[in-house]
């Protein structure tokens, strides 16, 4: 009986261990890109930072400077130039969502993400849609015109 105990704490002590290693992997890298950031351009605040994977690994910096808000792509590489898009020259999220709604009326909605391909600052639009296929949409960040799709089907139930 005491064996037992003894193996579900360990079991349980490993599971939150694992579970920790996974939360700190999904962020690994933020704190040195937002140091870039502070270090490298006129941005005094930031307000969120995620990561977007294509071709190499790109860290997102949403930030302000004095004048504005920013969006600010940091590729891993630190050899590589840092591309920021003024907040203010793009489609807002919202108008993103709403043509997305009146284009795919019976879609189900995952995530809408700013991402970068070759240079190109895109939207990255992730659905559902009414054939039931994951669909990844990649649409440009200033006026909402495609770039690419990639639709995916089921092959088990």
């Amino acid at each position: 009986m005491l064996g037992l105990l003894l193996i579900i704490i360990v079991i349980f002590f490993f599971l939150i261990s694992l579970y920790s290693d996974i939360q700190d992997s999904k962020t690994h890298g933020y704190s040195d890109a937002e140091q870039r950031v502070l270090q490298e351009t006129d941005v005094d605040k930031i307000e969120d930072t995620r990561r977007y994977q294509a071709d190499s690994l790109f860290h997102i910096v949403f930030g302000k400077t004095k004048e504005q808000s920013v969006i600010v792509f940091v590729p891993e590489n630190v050899d590589e130039e840092l591309t920021i898009v003024n907040q203010s020259e793009i489609l807002p999220y919202d108008t993103v969502k709403e043509n997305w709604m009146n284009e795919c009326v019976n879609c189900e909605l995952i995530d809408i993400v700013p991402a970068i391909i070759k240079g190109n600052e895109l939207w990255e639009l992730t659905y559902y849609d009414e054939a039931n296929r994951y669909v990844i949409d990649y649409v440009s960040i200033f006026d909402g015109t495609k770039y690419e799709e990639f639709r995916f089907k089921k092959m088990f139930e």
